[in-house]
């Protein structure tokens, strides 16, 4: 990865440290340079072709309320340079949070020292020192819809959390605790979970498993390791902060938000029971399944936006409408918004479909659900009542990429009456 630094301090000092973290760096000849730079196409800095512009002073606020000794008044006076050793360190770090900054559904995470200090199969359950400023943040981030899954090695016999941890074991949507490769783990977790991996955020303290996952699965988004060091709970403070801006910014602001951590968990619950039934139609009936069909209103442009940034796999064209798209999809006379609401007999997953209809064409130009909604037929009660209120069966606009493969293959199979699992309520 390329990356051009600026800002007004001594950068020479500076860019050996991005170049010790593997980043090919390009420092401008003098202060304030890049700007000339980069309106000059036949510039260094051009013909460098960064993939970052960074300036190291633009997170001097936050960091120093992070990091003790952020500063240091001598090298300020001596040198142009107003950081501290650790104070670049920590710049460098943010830099690698903020070059993998992407919206994020799912924290895949380590237990030995990680989520306590020690290591459960040398030291004991009891003799573990739990990290409570970091495990309450990750209970912070699950009640704000964050997906926890636990990757750890270690034997599957063993209980785990203790009763005093802030985080227990239902508070992880999935669990893989065994000694197979983690990078398969978390592939059989996310098909469990109907997520991608590329929605993934990895965070574990072992450099080994760092490096194996960003090997195996690069779509992973692999967290730079910090902590833990003498002041745990400031670097705990700082993971955290940096979790949230970075990969879970946003989370929260929507019921299904809210929801969705319990959902997926409720989801990994009536997995469990599958194993009880004969047949996948049996197991759907005992789940109880409900929907409430209607049409979208004011109150549902947050979530609908939501749903079309982030929706890959069951999403028909993946077209990326903002809430003013939607606001004005509302207000157009020739458009239906539908969405679906829908429960089961473990809770309520809140809106989780919506469907765009064309009346002057009679066909569907957007057809979006949740991934935690996939393999219990919605999909062919949606399309259904859709048919029946245009009183005919629409075409839907497919455009097919990558990941919407699950929709391509609702299409092969699509049929004006389909049968679903799903009682309308």
């Amino acid at each position: 990865m390329k990356v051009a630094l600026t800002g007004d301090v001594a950068l020479d000092l500076i860019a050996p440290y991005f170049k010790e973290a593997g980043f090919d760096t390009y420092v401008p000849a003098g202060f304030a340079t890049w700007r000339q730079e980069l309106l000059d196409k036949s510039s260094a800095l051009n013909r460098f072709s960064p993939d970052f512009v960074f300036d190291v002073t633009s997170h001097d606020d936050v960091l120093s309320r992070d990091v003790a000794g952020f500063f240091d008044e001598r090298m300020r006076k001596l040198a142009s340079m107003p950081y501290s050793l650790s104070g670049i360190k920590a710049i460098v770090d943010e830099f690698r949070f903020f070059s993998t900054s992407a919206l994020k559904k799912v924290l895949a995470v380590d237990a030995d020292n990680t989520l306590w200090r020690g290591i459960l199969s040398e030291d004991g359950r009891d003799s573990l020192v739990p990290c409570v400023e970091f495990q309450r943040g990750l209970k912070a981030l699950r009640d704000r819809g964050v997906v926890l899954v636990l990757l750890t090695k270690n034997d599957p016999a063993k209980r785990f959390m203790r009763g005093n941890m802030p985080l227990q074991d239902g508070d992880f949507a999935v669990r893989r605790i065994n000694w197979a490769p983690k990078a398969g783990n978390l592939v059989e977790a996310c098909r469990e979970l109907n997520i991608g991996v590329d929605s993934v955020v990895f965070v574990d303290d072992n450099p080994h498993e760092r490096a194996q996952m960003a090997a195996h699965l690069p779509e992973v988004t692999v967290a730079p390791w910090c902590g833990w060091g003498e002041d745990a709970e400031c670097e705990a403070r700082l993971l955290l902060r940096r979790l949230e801006e970075y990969y879970f910014c946003g989370l929260g602001a929507t019921a299904e938000d809210r929801l969705r951590a319990d959902s997926y968990r409720a989801s990994a619950a009536a997995r469990e029971t599958r194993r009880a039934f004969a047949s996948e139609g049996d197991y759907l009936k005992s789940l109880r399944l409900s929907v409430s069909p209607r049409l979208a209103k004011e109150s549902d442009l947050d979530r609908l936006a939501q749903m079309a940034a982030k929706t890959n796999q069951f999403n028909a064209t993946t077209i990326r409408r903002g809430r003013e798209d939607f606001a004005a999809l509302l207000a157009d006379t020739g458009k239906r918004v539908y969405v679906f609401e829908t429960a089961d007999r473990f809770g309520p997953q809140g809106l989780v479909c919506y469907i765009v209809a064309d009346l002057s064409s009679g066909r569907i130009t957007d057809f979006v659900m949740s991934c935690r909604a996939m393999g219990r037929t919605l999909e062919h009660f949606a399309y259904c009542h859709v048919a029946r209120d245009l009183g005919a069966a629409p075409a839907i606009d497919f455009s097919p990429t990558g990941k919407n493969a699950p929709f391509r293959d609702f299409l092969v199979n699509l049929k004006p009456q389909m049968d679903s699992f799903y009682e309308e309520r």
